[in-house]
């Protein structure tokens, strides 16, 4: 048989967002002693440096390399290269 009374309301607790407001206003703390610490400058050259990885413009030296070396063969022998690439892959 089932019963159908009440049940008793549950308490609410704010210690939940009392505890989020004080990890908030912890992590800008820090945020802001970081920025202090390492300086506005420092902090826009990782910024941009960041931004830039992310749009896939970095590039090492060997990838320099490997580009010029490219664009100074004969285009039928890059062709051919890459294509023994790809089989060779497969």
């Amino acid at each position: 048989m089932l019963w159908w009374g009440t049940k008793k309301p549950k308490a609410k607790s704010k210690a939940p967002k009392d505890k989020s407001a004080a990890l908030r206003a912890q992590a800008l703390a820090n945020a802001r002693a970081a920025r202090e610490a390492i300086g506005q400058d420092t902090l826009d050259r990782v910024a941009e440096a960041m931004a830039r990885r992310q749009r896939g413009e970095h590039e090492t030296a060997a990838t320099r390399q490997a580009r010029a070396r490219i664009a100074d063969a004969e285009a039928e022998r890059v062709v051919q290269g890459l294509l023994d690439m790809i089989k060779r892959q497969d």
